[in-house]
C-alpha cells in the first residue's frame, strides 16, 4: 500500500515511532523484574499507580507545551532523556529510591513521547485519510507488541534484565536520531487557546473521554498483570500472549483500516469494547494455551479497531488550536485508568484470584460500552437538532 496519501512525512514518522515503541514494549517485562526483587502484586500496582498520579500532574503542562511549541522539539528533548533513564535502570539491583525515581521518570517521559508522536502524526496526515492514517501509524505500536514480548523473554533468559534495559535504551536513542530527519511543522490554530482544562470539559468530547477510560482500564489490566498471571497459572507465556495479541491488532489495522473513515464509528467502538471484555473473561478461565490464544486474538482485534477511531474522533472534535491539549487529555486517561485499575486489580488478585480480578474488569467494560452508546448518541442528536 502506498503511503503517499497520508502525507510526505508519514514514512519517517512511522520509522521513528516504531523504534520508540520497541523501547516502551520491552518495559512490559518490568513487573517481572520487580517480582524478582521480592515485590508483591499489590506493591507493583501501587508503584504503577504512583506513576499514573505523576503523569496526571504533568499532563496540563504537556498539553500547554504541545499547543505552543513545535512537536519535533519536544520529541528531541524527551527522547534523549528517556534513553538515559532507561539505561540507568540497568544499574539498579535493589528495591529502593533510585529504582523508584528512574522508573517514575521513564513513565513520564514515555507519556510525553507517545502523546507528542501521536499529535505530530495527526498534524501531518490529511483530514480525508486521517482515521486510516492513524490506524496505520498505530502499527508502529502494535508490531513491537507482537515481537517485544518474545524478544524480551529471550533477552531476559539469556542475559538478564540489565540487558533488556540496555536494548530498550538503544531503541530509544535510535528513534531520537530519526526524529532529526523530520521537518518542523507549523504551530496550528489562530483562535485563542483555552488550554488543557477547557479541552477536558468540552461537551462533545466527554463521551469520548468516558469510553477511552473504559477501554484503557482493560488495557492497563492486561499490560500490568499478564506476566505475573502467566507465572501463577503456568499456562503459555507472556511472549505467546502478546505475540498473538499484536498480530491480531496489526491485522485489524491493515485489512480494516481502509474502511475506518467510512463506517459508523459508535457501534464499531461499542463492539470493540465488548470484544475486549471477552478477552478478559477468556483469560480469567484460561487453563490451556488454545484458550489463551483465543483471548489474545479477541483483545488484539478490539485494540486494533478502537484506538485509531477514538484518536481520530478526538482530533476531529477538538479545536485545531487546542489539539495538543486534547491529545494530552486523551492520553492522560490511560494514566487515570492505571491509577484506578493497578491497585484495585492487584488487591483483587491478592485477596481473591486472577479469575475474580479479570472477570470484574470485564464487567466494567460492558457497563462502559452501554453508557457510552446512549450518551454519545443523545449528544450527537442534540447537536444536530440545535440549529433547528
Amino acid at each position: 500500500m502506498s503511503t503517499a496519501r497520508f502525507g510526505p512525512n508519514f514514512a519517517k514518522v512511522f520509522a521513528a515511532a516504531i523504534l520508540q515503541e520497541v523501547s516502551f514494549v520491552l518495559m512490559v517485562h518490568f513487573p517481572g523484574y520487580l517480582e524478582g526483587l521480592g515485590i508483591t502484586e499489590s506493591l507493583i500496582g501501587a508503584l504503577y499507580a504512583a506513576a499514573a498520579v505523576l503523569g496526571l500532574v504533568f499532563r496540563p503542562a504537556l498539553g500547554r507545551i504541545l499547543d505552543l511549541t513545535h512537536r519535533r522539539t519536544v520529541l528531541l528533548v524527551t527522547g534523549l532523556l528517556n534513553a538515559a533513564v532507561v539505561l540507568g535502570l540497568a544499574t539498579t539491583s535493589v528495591w529502593g529510591p533510585l529504582l523508584w525515581v528512574l522508573f517514575l521518570s521513564q513513565r513520564v517521559l514515555q507519556i510525553a513521547l507517545f502523546t507528542t508522536m501521536l499529535t505530530y502524526g495527526a498534524d501531518s496526515i490529511p483530514t480525508e485519510h486521517r482515521t486510516q492514517g492513524l490506524a496505520l501509524l498505530g502499527l508502529s505500536g502494535l508490531l513491537p507488541i507482537a515481537v517485544g514480548g518474545v524478544a524480551g523473554d529471550l533477552v531476559i533468559d539469556g542475559f538478564g534484565f540489565a540487558a533488556l534495559f540496555v536494548l530498550a535504551a538503544v531503541a530509544s536513542i535510535s528513534s531520537w536520531a530519526l526524529v532529526w530527519r523530520l521537518p518542523v511543522l507549523p504551530i496550528l490554530g489562530r483562535r485563542p487557546r483555552r488550554g488543557f482544562w477547557a479541552a477536558l470539559a468540552q461537551r462533545n468530547l466527554l463521551p469520548l473521554w468516558w469510553v477511552t477510560l473504559s477501554f484503557s482500564i482493560g488495557l492497563e489490566t492486561l499490560f500490568t498483570f499478564t506476566r505475573t498471571f502467566v507465572a501463577d497459572r503456568g499456562v503459555g507465556s507472556t511472549g505467546l500472549f502478546f505475540g498473538v495479541y499484536g498480530v491480531a491488532a496489526a491485522s485489524m489495522r491493515i485489512f480494516g483500516g481502509r474502511h475506518y473513515d467510512r463506517i459508523p464509528h459508535r457501534p464499531f467502538v461499542v463492539g470493540a469494547l465488548l470484544a475486549y471484555g471477552i478477552c478478559l473473561v477468556l483469560l480469567a478461565v484460561a487453563g490451556s494455551e488454545p484458550v489463551m490464544v483465543i483471548a489474545a486474538t479477541s483483545g488484539g482485534l478490539a485494540h486494533g479497531a478502537i484506538f485509531p477511531i477514538l484518536t481520530s474522533q478526538v482530533v476531529n472534535r477538538a479545536r485545531t488550536a487546542e489539539r495538543g491539549s486534547a491529545m494530552s487529555t486523551f492520553t492522560s486517561i490511560f494514566d487515570i485508568a492505571l491509577l484506578l485499575s493497578a491497585p484495585t486489580v492487584g488487591l483483587l488478585i491478592d485477596g481473591f484470584s486472577y479469575r475474580v480480578a479479570f472477570a470484574t474488569v470485564s464487567m466494567a467494560l460492558v457497563v462502559g460500552a452501554v453508557v457510552y452508546a446512549f450518551w454519545d448518541r443523545r449528544l450527537v442528536a442534540s447537536e444536530v437538532a440545535a440549529p433547528a
